[in-house]
């Protein structure tokens, strides 16, 4: 997957890749989670949702190898995103949101309904609850390192069983095998400016509930159950708030479950995708919120 650039209207150049099967489906445009840059996205997980459309990978401003300063708002990083699909001529497309992703998509959603025809928000939390587990505590310690190993990597994202510890092996393995071209990393001004944005949007407001309401979009929220840097428990506000919503719980995963869990995850979600039934999705042993 090599690494293509489009400059925004400003001058911006945006580091992007796109890929997948071109059979007409709108585009799945994935956004990363914290101290991700394209490079993170797991190669399993990216085949398997993109079998039958394409899917694109974007680094914001100021990641990766993407120009620009990260902005230090959710609502900004959003502005930006819809800066980029307007650069590369994108009408609506689907999004799939991840952790700091997450907090982005529905900011996107709200802002620019008619970007995104449909929203998947995975590991994520809503808007003005408080802050997430990753505010504090060791994984605060952790997050916030000059340089993250392949080690936190694996503690924060899979849980502590010999189980969650081979699944976090496997991914950091197959990280590996994929990359190719210039890496991006994202610098300490970045991942600064990143928590700030996340410290803002979790800060309790109890107005904040009243915006879910305004993303209309057939929404799948996903989680996995020993999330600790997300409370699965936000991922519930979520799905009981957004009108056209489905929720599932990965059992046995934590905050990377959609890397550990990957086939049925992007099982899930193609199958999300491809309902076009009613506004009101169903994935099978989930009901409706």
């Amino acid at each position: 997957m090599e690494k293509r650039f489009v400059r925004s209207p400003d001058g911006c150049r945006y580091a992007y890749v796109r890929f997948g099967s071109e059979k007409g489906n709108p585009p799945l445009l994935l956004l990363s989670h914290f101290r991700a840059s394209i490079d993170m996205w797991d190669p399993a997980l990216l085949q398997r949702l993109a079998a039958n459309r394409t899917v694109i990978v974007v680094d914001n401003r100021g990641i990766g190898l993407s120009d620009g300063t990260t902005p230090s708002t959710v609502e900004a990083m959003a502005e930006g995103i819809a800066e980029f699909m307007a650069s590369l001529g994108l009408g609506s497309v689907d999004v799939l949101g991840f952790s700091l992703g997450g907090y982005v998509a529905q900011a996107l959603a709200r802002f620019r309904p008619n970007l995104v025809r449909r929203l998947i928000l995975a590991g994520t939390a809503p808007r003005g609850f408080g802050e997430d587990n990753a505010a504090g505590g060791r994984v605060r310690s952790i997050i916030s390192k000059k340089l993250i190993s392949a080690k936190d990597i694996i503690h924060l994202f899979f849980p502590p069983t010999a189980v969650g510890r081979a699944h976090g092996i496997e991914y950091i393995r197959r990280l590996s095998r994929r990359r190719v071209g210039p890496a991006g990393g994202v610098t300490e001004t970045s991942w600064r400016a990143q928590l700030e944005a996340a410290e803002a949007w979790g800060a309790r407001d109890p107005l904040a509930v009243g915006e879910l309401a305004a993303i209309t979009q057939p929404t799948f929220v996903a989680h996995g159950e020993l999330d600790i840097m997300v409370a699965a428990e936000k991922s519930n506000i979520l799905a009981s708030h957004v009108p056209h919503s489905v929720l599932k719980i990965y059992p046995g995963t934590g905050h990377g479950f959609l890397f550990q869990a990957y086939e049925e995850f992007g099982t899930d979600v193609v199958r999300f995708l491809a309902d076009e039934s009613s506004q009101h999705p169903v994935l099978p042993d989930v009901e409706m919120k």
